[in-house]
């Protein structure tokens, strides 16, 4: 018999690293979520926004029993992005 798991893909919304931080904090807290991928997907201009905070947020997520995946750019069109 297999047991269903529920993965969380990577937020496509730009919101504010405060706003993240609360919704990573409530998925570890509150959703029965196995599997949750952080990273930046869309655009290369957003990471530094946010990326002080992946090793946290992942940690956080760990403790909490989940499985995390690091993501990337889905397309990488700039030189800057191949670094």
């Amino acid at each position: 018999m297999t047991t269903a798991r529920l993965t969380l893909g990577p937020v496509l919304c730009h919101w504010p690293p405060e706003k993240l931080l609360d919704f990573y904090a409530r998925i570890a807290d509150e959703a029965p979520i196995d599997t949750v991928y952080l990273g930046e997907v869309v655009c290369s201009k957003r990471v530094p926004f946010f990326e002080d905070h992946y090793g946290e947020v992942a940690d956080r997520l760990k403790r909490a029993g989940k499985k995390v995946v690091f993501s990337s750019l889905a397309e990488v069109m700039l030189k800057r992005e191949r670094i």
